[in-house]
């Protein structure tokens, strides 16, 4: 058994798991589990300079879109892979509520 660093393997079990059907409550939890495991993550790492928090918010389209480019990315093996813009959004969404 392979030892995939936290980040990897919550990456790969939120990344398969995208609902196929257009069922909005099962989006939603996917989403939350997804932007969970990011935050986890960002917690992790060193951001030298932190994150551009002035960065406009993501549509929800976006948002999905690239929360599967990144978790695809964290599931493969390329754990330091960074995306600022998603990252300031959801740092930028979580802080408000």
């Amino acid at each position: 058994m392979s030892q995939q660093p936290f980040a990897g393997r919550a990456a790969d079990l939120i990344e398969k798991h995208l609902p196929e059907s257009v069922e909005l409550a099962s989006v939603d939890v996917w989403v939350r589990a997804a932007e969970d495991c990011v935050l986890a993550r960002i917690k992790s790492l060193r951001l030298i300079g932190g994150l551009p928090r002035h960065k406009a918010p993501l549509s929800i389209e976006t948002r999905i879109q690239r929360l599967k480019a990144l978790l695809h990315l964290w599931a493969s093996g390329c754990s330091c892979a960074v995306d600022e813009d998603l990252f300031a959004d959801i740092v930028n969404r979580h802080r408000q509520a």
